[in-house]
């Protein structure tokens, strides 16, 4: 009975070694880790899509350059990165002020031309050289700047550049746009700075955002009216674009303000919105994400929420997320396939692949693959030169040179000095 149950331990210890180890082809042993691609080998050849899982960034170079596929006869097999970003167009135009007054005790009015050829719009954006504020606008529109129609009652705009958050000065609304724009913004103690009004017409194709593993905690912020949260992410290749605020505060617009750090003490500026909820017409109105440009390179995150004199924000919680890296790739019938990652002296591959593979954002690869656990490549042969792998070699030999170079010139002043030739 002891006999069988050690052999039974013996087996399952052999088969957790293979789960956590691989023997690769020679021209794959610089590759540190693996993983397979888990699907029976293909009975038909065809696009298949694999999405990185985010642990993979631990091992894997800057931005996954060094991944590679290979199939089961060692060859490799090329992909295409998909489209990871938003793809955003804007188109600005300018309106020409006919009318910028100030009603005492009540608002700043301002009306702005578009001419007879107006293009379509479906938002207004406020210019004021104002640095810092936070108020309350109403957008109307008009064909003929008599007979007003409101798209938009009461929208927050804000701005907070003394402390780094430029915040959003851009109302969006639904219905048909107009030739004449009218704002009105509720400041009663005098007359709101506008310099400008423009309208945009803006065509916006989101992608699916994956959650980022990460757990905040409140630190201390250097702010009197901000609290601070920071967290520490798997690795610095661990891209970040959007953080998600969530609170049990009922009601509230504070700036939001994102940075990333490698050490915790140089501190570098990675983005910043405003995240708000309130009530209108029994509804409730929020934004609670904060998009910026992908941010990588950072050990730690830091998430600044400017309070001013207003309480801090109730059980707050973030979550943080990026574009997913998907590869689409070509199967071959009868062939299996691994992801092969961890080398750091990888470059960009270049395949033909991208030219002429029927694939992108409005059409899905016809199967979905998945990476089953990562392996350690039993045969890896580290890519690095010796003095890399080895620095305490160079250390060494640095400290015996110096200890040589010492001891020469300890022997030269204590050498006799030879009187000169006597005439």
């Amino acid at each position: 009975m002891i006999r069988r149950a050690t052999s039974a331990l013996l087996v399952a210890g052999i088969l957790c070694w293979a789960a956590v180890s691989a023997e690769l082809p020679e021209k794959w042993r610089l590759w540190r880790y693996s993983r397979a691609i888990e699907a029976l080998p293909s009975d038909a050849s065809g696009p298949a899509e694999l999405t990185l899982p985010w642990e993979i960034f631990a091992h894997c170079a800057a931005d996954c350059v060094d991944v590679r596929i290979a199939s089961s006869r060692g060859e490799e097999v090329g992909y295409v990165m998909t489209e990871r970003y938003a793809s955003h167009k804007v188109e600005s135009y300018t309106a020409r002020i006919v009318e910028n007054s100030f009603v005492a005790d009540n608002y700043t009015q301002t009306i702005g031309d578009l001419g007879e050829g107006h293009a379509s719009y479906d938002r207004v954006k406020v210019e004021t050289a104002r640095p810092d504020f936070i108020v309350w606008a109403e957008v109307a529109l008009s064909d003929d700047a008599r007979t007003w129609r409101i798209v938009e009652t009461r929208a927050p705009i804000a701005r907070f550049r003394s402390r780094e958050v430029e915040g959003t000065q851009t109302i969006p609304f639904q219905g048909l746009s107009s030739r004449y724009v009218r704002v009105r913004i509720a400041e009663p103690s005098g007359p709101f700075p506008v310099t400008g009004i423009s309208v945009l017409q803006e065509q916006v194709y989101k992608i699916r955002m994956s959650e980022v593993p990460a757990a905040f905690s409140e630190g201390k912020s250097f702010e009197p009216a901000a609290s601070d949260w920071q967290t520490s992410l798997a690795s610095p290749n661990q891209p970040i674009s959007q953080v998600e605020i969530k609170t049990d505060s009922p009601e509230f617009y504070r700036g939001v303000r994102v940075s990333g750090s490698r050490d915790g003490r140089e501190w570098s500026y990675c983005g910043s919105g405003v995240a708000y909820r309130y009530q209108q017409g029994g509804k409730t109105r929020e934004s609670l994400r904060v998009e910026f440009p992908e941010a990588v390179g950072n050990r730690l995150l830091r998430v600044e929420v400017i309070n001013g004199n207003d309480p801090p924000l109730m059980n707050v919680h973030f979550t943080v997320a990026a574009a997913p890296r998907t590869l689409v790739f070509k199967e071959v019938r009868g062939q299996s396939y691994r992801l092969l990652y961890g080398n750091e002296k990888a470059t960009t591959p270049q395949y033909d692949l991208a030219r002429y593979l029927d694939a992108g954002p409005s059409r899905l690869a016809s199967r979905v693959r998945f990476l089953g656990p990562e392996e350690e490549t039993t045969n890896y042969r580290d890519p690095r030169p010796f003095t890399e792998r080895h620095p305490e070699v160079l250390w060494s030999a640095l400290a015996v040179a110096i200890f040589l170079i010492g001891l020469t010139a300890i022997k030269t002043l204590r050498a006799p000095l030879h009187p000169g030739p006597q005439g």
